[in-house]
């Protein structure tokens, strides 16, 4: 799943090669300063997916007949990272995401109007109707973020459910969510709990 285009296509990257000046006077004993989007990669632990950068780390559901996979478009700074867990029956349409990317500078704003806004707008272009049940402010890898909770009607998948969390951090996007038939969210409200309370995102 992906916020800017939900369900179907992954997150476009922009992003702009750093220049680097020297200074004739610098020390050269002095250490290099970090990369700006430089973080400390998250270890590999069970009942945990990792992903391959250690960006993101994600709880499997538990239970038989899930699958995690992860999806990473570019490099270093510009990576978008996403970890999906999802249902293995094709007959049951309901999936996981916790995802990473560079908010393009001239897109960058704060998580209530990408959530309430931007996302709204792909999520009423996307179904064909789309009721929203709350939204609030959260804290999401120590930072300010904001949640959603909606109920969406597609016309060849039906009735859908959907819960999206979202916080920048600099110029990187944070968001988790869940999305699938509203017929099976109850049976998987667990599972649902324990993503948004488990994703970990690396700093």
């Amino acid at each position: 799943m992906n916020a800017s285009a939900p369900l179907l296509a992954l997150l476009a990257l922009l992003a702009l090669p750093a220049c680097k000046v020297d200074d004739p006077q610098a020390d050269a004993s002095s250490p290099a300063p970090a990369p700006a989007d430089s973080f400390e990669p998250l270890p590999q632990a069970p009942g945990r997916f990792v992903s391959a950068d250690g960006r993101i780390s994600a709880p499997i559901p538990t239970g038989e007949g899930w699958e995690c996979l992860e999806e990473q478009h570019g490099e270093d700074s510009a990576a978008a990272v996403a970890v999906r867990c999802r249902r293995e029956d094709p007959r049951e349409l309901l999936f996981f995401s916790a995802k990473t990317h560079r908010q393009p500078r001239q897109q960058r704003t704060d998580p209530e109007t990408l959530l309430m806004t931007l996302y709204r707008a792909d999520n009423e272009a996307f179904f064909e109707h789309v009721e929203y049940l709350r939204d609030s402010p959260i804290v999401l890898a120590g930072a300010h973020g904001w949640e959603a909770e909606l109920e969406a009607t597609h016309g060849r998948l039906g009735e859908i459910r959907k819960r999206e969390r979202v916080a920048l951090i600099g110029d990187r996007v944070l968001a988790i969510s869940a999305e699938g038939q509203a017929e099976l969210w109850p049976a998987h409200a667990d599972a649902i709990t324990a993503w948004f309370e488990g994703v970990r995102f690396a700093r």
